[in-house]
């Protein structure tokens, strides 16, 4: 039966708790010719639209990436979006908007890890739109349009609360939650005039510092990809240059541990914190005119924060440490972090341990992932917002408690393609139940189930085999949270 919401009639695909309503556009197409245009609303559908399948996926290089599938979807319609709605009537609902992850370079709503089954049979209708990319999604154009992939956020939250009522969704209980880029794109839409009143919640998952570029470096990045492509720094000329040119491109601005690992233990260890995000949400003064830190410093900026971080984020990108690097190459991989070799030795302290490549691989998350996730905890609970802190330590055999390795127990999807894989056989699946079930409650009232995060106590929950609460959780190193 389709729903006839106000975007027009459309299909989906009827399962036992839920209906999954896959690819329907939310702004129009914006291939070919508008690659780089900011998102545009498009006309009512006049026949019923059959969301029974992925939408075309934006346009973003290829990523040879092992930790979740990424597939894409070839068309011109990227700008879609899913939505997973209850099948039982007792709603409305509260909602989720999920955004994916993948460096502000790659990412889609097409990858199975982002399948919102479990929140729709637990009372949520889970959303997960689309948004451009790399140079289409944040480059700076002559025109000084900045942050296009933020406006495509914000349109597809636009769209949620002129249509989510019709498919079961109260359009006034939408929470923002997003993973890696995606956290630290909800976490910049706090400070986008647009996007104020399209959501009330903000979950946030793994967000990576900087969270925002100086809009100097974007536009000197912005004018460095035009020269290097050969082309007028233009909507027309840009979106008429070939894509699998720009992809070429694209491919050759990936940030170094994407594209070619280095190869010996100390060159990995010097490199340490070198290779930034090239493309990312930028203060541009008009899409973007605060900061996250400054926006949540606000009262009433959302009505609750659920924040948090795995435990080893990032510690994998030094790969193996069983031979342990040179004191020296760590020593300069501290400094890319702004550490000193003062700070190497407290870490090896901290540690407990002798090798000086695990203190460098510990400081590397903290300083990328924990540490900023403090600070916002503090702005937002010194601001008066219900704050609630959380650390995922679980290890993963070989992996760790690394960056991803939380998504499958957020999602209560341990089965997904490639999780057993990533997590070995004996996942903890009550860990599951409870991290999703923190989420489904906090979409519905604000309050995941722990102790509020407060800048005196700092209290976080400790998502492990047995979860726990403890005191300053996302200033602690992984062992001092057991």
């Amino acid at each position: 039966m389709p729903v006839n919401a106000p975007c027009g009639p459309v299909a989906g695909i009827a399962r036992e708790t839920h209906t999954a309503y896959l690819g329907i556009p939310y702004a129009r197409a914006p291939y070919p010719g508008g690659a780089f245009d900011p998102p545009r609303s498009r006309e009512r559908f006049t026949t019923c639209f059959e969301a029974t399948g992925y939408g075309p996926s934006p346009a973003h290089p290829h990523v040879g990436q092992d930790l979740f599938p990424d597939p894409v979807v070839a068309g011109d319609d990227a700008l879609n979006l899913n939505v997973y709605a209850p099948s039982r009537g007792d709603g409305p609902f509260p909602v989720v908007v999920w955004l994916y992850g993948g460096g502000f370079f790659t990412g889609s709503n097409a990858s199975p890890w982002y399948d919102g089954a479990s929140f729709a049979r637990d009372g949520v209708v889970f959303v997960v739109p689309n948004y451009r990319v790399a140079a289409e999604g944040f480059m700076i154009l002559d025109d000084q349009v900045a942050n296009r992939a933020l406006l495509d956020i914000t349109a597809a939250l636009t769209w949620v609360r002129e249509n989510i009522a019709a498919f079961g969704g109260d359009p006034a209980e939408v929470t923002l939650a997003g993973q890696s880029a995606g956290a630290t794109a909800a976490l910049t839409l706090t400070g986008a005039p647009a996007a104020r009143g399209l959501f009330r919640r903000l979950a946030v998952m793994s967000a990576g510092t900087p969270l925002l570029s100086p809009l100097e470096r974007m536009t000197r990045l912005s004018a460095d990809f035009a020269e290097q492509l050969g082309t007028p720094r233009t909507r027309q000329a840009l979106s008429a240059a070939p894509t699998a040119r720009r992809m070429h491109l694209e491919q050759a601005w990936l940030p170094g541990e994407v594209r070619a690992p280095a190869e010996s233990v100390d060159e990995r260890a010097r490199r340490a914190g070198q290779d930034a995000l090239r493309w990312q949400p930028t203060l541009d003064g008009e899409v973007v005119t605060a900061a996250p830190e400054e926006a949540l410093g606000e009262p009433g900026a959302v009505q609750a924060l659920l924040i948090g971080t795995t435990t080893q984020e990032w510690n994998f990108l030094l790969g193996d440490l069983s031979t342990a690097p040179s004191t020296d190459a760590c020593v300069k991989g501290m400094a890319n972090l702004g550490l000193t070799a003062d700070d190497l030795d407290a870490y090896l302290g901290l540690l407990g341990t002798d090798n000086p490549g695990h203190a460098l691989a510990q400081a590397l998350s903290d300083r990328t992932f924990q540490q900023p996730a403090r600070r916002i905890a503090d702005t937002a609970a010194r601001a008066g917002i219900p704050a609630y802190a959380y650390q995922f330590a679980w290890p993963a055999p070989g992996f760790g408690a690394a960056h991803c390795a939380d998504l499958p127990f957020v999602f209560d999807h341990l089965d997904a393609p490639q999780a057993p894989e990533l997590l070995g056989p004996d996942a903890p699946r009550q860990l599951a139940a409870r991290m999703h079930t923190a989420l489904v409650r906090f979409a519905h009232d604000g309050d995941p189930g722990w102790s509020a995060y407060t800048p005196h106590e700092r209290r976080t929950m400790v998502f492990d085999r047995e979860p726990h609460e403890c005191a300053d959780g996302l200033g602690r190193t992984p062992d001092a949270l057991r």
